[in-house]
Formats: C-alpha cells, structure tokens, sequence
C-alpha cells in the first residue's frame, strides 16, 4: 500500500523554531511518515522518542554527497536510533554532474550498503536534462522529485519504478520557481499519483521548496490532495 509522508524540509522554518510542536502538527494532519534532513539541534534519542509517540514513520534522511563522505559512522549511528534505512543524496550541483560524481556515488553505496543501509539519489531539473540519472551507478536508487522532472520537460510516469520512494512537488508554471501545495499546480498529479501507486511506489513524499502561505498550511493542503488521488485510485 502507497503511503504519504512530508519531507521536512517544507516546514524547515516551523521546526527550527519548535520542532516537536511542528512534529505533532504533521501528525495531526494525517501524515504517516516524515523524511529528514536535519534534527535542528535535537539528539536522536529525542527525536526518536516524540516519533515514536507520535507514530510517525523516518522514511529516509537527506544528506550531501560530501556529508555522506565525511561523517557516514555519525549518520549510520543516527538511523540506527531513529529507524531509517534509505540516505538520500539531496543535490549535486549541476556543473558537477560528471564521470567524477558517478565515481563518488558508486563509492558512496558501497560504503553506505557496508552500514546495512541503502543510498538513493534525489534529481532536480539539471538531472533530467543532463541525462544524469540514466547513467547512476547500480545499487543506486532514484527518488524521483516528479515537480522537477515535469519542471525540466519530462514526463515523471516515464520514471517511475526506479525506486521506492517519490518527491510529490507542484509547480504553477514550467520555468519559474512557482511552488505551490499539490494539487494546486500544472504537474498534473491526477494522473502521476495512481500511476506512481501503479509502479509499486511505498511513499509518497510531499515536498514545498518555498511556502505560499503558512508552511504548515501549505502541508495540510498538500496531503489533502493527495489523499483524494489515493482514494480515486482505490
């Protein structure tokens, strides 16, 4: 079954300022998971323990390249407490999209695949444009972010099935940084929800770069939507 989860890089500003409160919010507005990227200051052991109450699912944590390189035992150690098992890289820069990052990547999965974890990557527009994740080592998997793959000219369905996560992110207009909660955008969700339930996806994760009202609004908009198509699929 398709779940729904939020990266919680859409709320970045509510958690760093309160992050168990934001933590209960997202509960309470129906998200079964969450994916991370940072612990705004929190040791895992109190993170874990306000997820744990809150039944909230760790569905991955994001991580640059370089962090994933240089402090993995420190992030093995952190999955370890808060459950998670997929790191993700979050961004390459689009001017390093080469054979040197590809020989990196693949560096990174064995090291990653040697602490009993998984290593996925996560595309912006560059990616698809570049034809950079055709070339993505094996033992990679690829979080689709299917707003910036719409955004870059693609057709997200045609990449669905390369793992088991997917970013769910709206844009207003093609070309323009126009985030907006899903739904309420021109990516065209009503047709790449079922078809991402269709390829086996397990999460799909909300994903608003920039807020167009309240972050946690934005976020309740977002599920709400989302739990429409899941339910037009069933």
């Amino acid at each position: 079954m398709t779940r729904v989860a939020l990266m919680l890089y859409s709320v970045r500003q509510a958690s760093a300022a309160d992050f168990e409160a934001t933590l209960r919010e997202i509960a309470a507005f129906g998200y079964e998971g969450v994916e991370l990227f940072d612990l705004h200051g929190h040791d895992p052991e109190t993170v874990a323990g306000w997820l744990g109450e809150l039944g909230l699912v760790v569905v991955g944590r994001h991580a640059r390249l370089e962090d994933i390189e240089t402090k993995l035992p420190e992030l093995a150690a952190e999955a370890r407490v808060l459950g998670w098992r997929r790191l993700v890289v979050s961004w390459v820069h689009p001017s390093e999209l080469d054979d040197s990052t590809l020989a990196r990547l693949a560096g990174a999965a064995s090291a990653v695949a040697a602490h009993g974890l998984e290593l996925g990557y996560h595309n912006h527009d560059a990616e698809v444009e570049q034809g950079f994740l055709e070339r993505l080592p094996s033992g990679i998997f690829l979080e689709l972010d299917a707003g910036w793959a719409w955004y870059a000219g693609a057709d997200p369905v045609d990449l669905l099935g390369r793992g088991p996560l997917v970013h769910i992110k709206d844009f207003r207009v093609r070309g323009e940084h126009s985030y907006c909660p899903v739904g309420d955008g021109a990516v065209g969700y009503e047709r790449v929800v079922p078809a991402a339930v269709s390829a086996g996806t397990e999460w799909l994760i909300a994903e608003q770069d920039e807020p167009q009202g309240s972050e946690l609004d934005d976020a309740r908009r977002s599920l709400a939507a989302i739990i429409t198509m899941l339910g037009e699929v069933a």
